[in-house]
């Protein structure tokens, strides 16, 4: 299953919008198309807003947030999931209009995107098939692609993978990539 997650890239916007520069291993690149720094986002800066925000994103990240759920729990006018975390709750408030209208204008997976990866995986999967001479085992994978800069990749230790667009769009880099991940599991 390839697709995009809202939330991770609302809180992307989140973070290169009010300069927030959070320790992340691995480290995860800004947001392409670049957005620009918003002064009353970084004015609600401050370690505690960063930490709450690192937190939140380990728990998009490491899938113990379900996209369904953070979706509705991240809506305003309440913004539920960050009852404990008011600093970062003011900044959601503050920037989710735009991050919501520019994740909404640059998702990388939405209907009609240029360089959609229709079909890929299934292809690379037909192919493994044919080299091996059988048919692939049961197998679940989650692709998620991020609009961030650069043709980079992140494997998950829950088997899931972590694009890049650009990446994506790459037809031939993605195409090997799945190649190399999905030989491990067909």
């Amino acid at each position: 299953m390839v697709g995009d997650r809202q939330t991770m890239t609302t809180a992307l916007w989140l973070r290169d919008a009010a300069g927030m520069t959070p320790d992340l291993d691995p480290p995860i690149p800004p947001l392409e198309p670049p957005v620009a720094v918003v002064p009353e986002l970084v004015e609600l800066v401050d370690p505690h807003t960063t930490a709450q925000w690192t937190g939140l994103w380990l728990g998009l990240w490491e899938g113990r947030l379900e996209e369904w759920f953070a979706l509705e729990m991240l809506e305003p006018p309440r913004f539920e999931l960050l009852n404990r975390s008011p600093k970062l709750r003011k900044l959601f408030a503050a920037g989710y209009p735009d991050a919501a209208q520019w994740s909404a204008q640059n998702r990388p997976v939405a209907a009609g995107a240029a360089g959609r990866p229709a079909g890929v995986p299934g292809t690379v999967v037909k192919q493994l098939e044919n080299e091996l001479g059988r048919r692939a085992r049961d197998f679940e994978i989650a692709i998620t692609v991020l609009p961030v800069a650069g043709r980079v990749f992140w494997t998950l230790p829950d088997g899931g993978l972590v694009v890049s667009a650009a990446l994506m769009r790459d037809g031939r880099a993605f195409k090997a990539l799945l190649y190399d991940v999905l030989a491990t599991v067909v």
